[in-house]
């Protein structure tokens, strides 16, 4: 019987399986994977020897119009590939006739097969690929899976995974069960937590479709006869990506905005920029604030600077910038004319400056004061947001949502995503800041 991760560890020692003996039960690779690993290369082979001709057909399948050599390479590339002989190997009906597996004509025309041998290929058979969320990591060691489409949890030994996947990552890949233990077969379709409910709806939207052919089929019959939908969820996101929509803290659509006035009388300007409700100094530059909140503190709306004979407004909305320039003015129109307005989508202008190159710079701020600023700064936030009405909550707060069970899922699937951007910070070397403490407060457990 295996222990459950919740359940008393049975060292004995009293604590909970999954926090003590859980990330000790890994093994060395066994005979039966070593024989698997051997049977894939025999299955390649036989597909290159006598079914060569399906090479194209099986691409077309599993990629459609799809090019990766075209848009993919490095890493990305090599996934690709790898992904594609495991489907064959394992998914792809070469003889459509008799409606035949590799697996299977491979296990027909073998004269003399060991008992190992048809043990480990009729699990390769049996498997399916499915949708996966990490639980735990135990580092170099292996994961602890959910599978979310068909709602069991796998202790996994795998090793080089350890060293990219976070707790919350979502991926598709085909579990095996060799050696008394859970493995990865060699397929891995990594995809953005965000996009958890749309594939998960897609799939059981698929699986009904298939079942008006199929009334009598399980999902797990479904997962095997349609795995390469998890290729498209992958390569059409590399396709098609969802860009993130950004807005100010009023709603209003991100746009760097900017607009652009000649000075005629610059002591008149500074002068009247003094007068101007809501602009303060700061230097030889001006911040122009919204009111000030409760706690005290303000919305920057937008920043002015000089340069040579001209005065520039920055803002992060064309609304707020059209605001600012009519209060700019309406005080100084007898000291400055307006010249030009430019406007720039900010995912653009972050492309355009990821593709400059780097500058060292000489006095960087010591990671332990980043760390600090970070830890403060999100704890300051995090404590906002439990009582800040969230559009995704329904206008509810994550403390009123908690008090149903569909307020309760709704929470738990954003601290996922606030915990799961914060272990990739840790992973990466960036400041990062531990959110254990909200499940806390709002009553919730990973487990739920």
């Amino acid at each position: 019987m295996q222990t459950g991760r919740n359940n008393p560890c049975p060292c004995g020692s009293g604590k909970k399986y999954k926090k003590c003996c859980l990330s000790r039960t890994y093994q060395e690779t066994g005979r039966e994977d070593s024989i698997r690993n051997r049977l894939v290369q025999e299955l390649l082979q036989l597909f290159e020897k006598n079914y060569r001709h399906s090479f194209w057909d099986a691409r077309f399948f599993f990629w459609d119009d799809f090019n990766p050599e075209e848009h993919l390479d490095g890493t990305a590339l090599a996934i690709a590939s790898q992904n594609f002989l495991e489907w064959v190997v394992h998914d792809f009906v070469v003889d459509e006739e008799d409606g035949k597996t590799l697996i299977d004509l491979y296990m027909e025309s073998k004269v003399r097969m060991s008992p190992d041998e048809h043990k480990v290929l009729t699990i390769m058979k049996n498997s399916v690929i499915s949708l996966y969320e990490v639980q735990e990591v135990f580092p170099e060691e292996g994961l602890l899976l959910k599978d979310l489409i068909l709602g069991e949890e796998y202790d996994v030994k795998e090793k080089a995974a350890t060293r990219s996947l976070s707790k919350w990552d979502i991926y598709a890949t085909r579990l095996i069960y060799i050696d008394g233990k859970y493995i990865m077969s060699g397929s891995v379709y990594p995809y953005p937590l965000k996009q958890k409910e749309r594939i998960l709806a897609d799939i059981h939207s698929e699986f009904e479709d298939y079942r008006l052919d199929y009334p009598e089929a399980a999902m797990d019959d479904f997962l095997k006869m349609e795995s390469d939908i998890f290729n498209f969820y992958w390569y059409d996101l590399i396709r098609n990506p969802m860009l993130p929509s950004l807005h100010t803290t009023t709603g209003e659509p991100m746009i760097l905005s900017k607009t652009v006035f000649e000075i005629r009388d610059k002591e008149a300007v500074i002068n009247g920029l003094m007068n101007i409700t809501d602009f303060e100094q700061t230097g030889e530059d001006y911040l122009w604030f919204a009111k000030k909140n409760k706690e005290g503190s303000a919305t920057i709306l937008g920043r002015i600077e000089f340069k040579e004979a001209r005065l520039i407004l920055e803002c992060n909305s064309k609304k707020r910038l059209e605001k600012g320039k009519k209060l700019i003015l309406e005080a100084l129109s007898d000291s400055l004319i307006h010249k030009i307005d430019t406007f720039q989508d900010p995912m653009k202008a972050l492309k355009e400056c990821e593709k400059k190159p780097h500058k060292e710079s000489a006095n960087e701020i010591p990671m332990e004061i980043q760390q600090k600023v970070y830890t403060e700064f999100m704890h300051k936030n995090s404590t906002n947001w439990l009582k800040k009405k969230v559009p995704a909550l329904d206008g509810k707060t994550p403390l009123q949502a908690v008090k149903t069970e569909e307020g309760r899922i709704k929470v738990i699937e954003l601290l996922k995503s606030f915990e799961n951007s914060e272990e990739h910070n840790k992973r990466e070397g960036r400041p990062f800041y531990d959110v254990s403490w909200m499940w806390e407060r709002l009553g919730l457990k990973r487990e739920d």
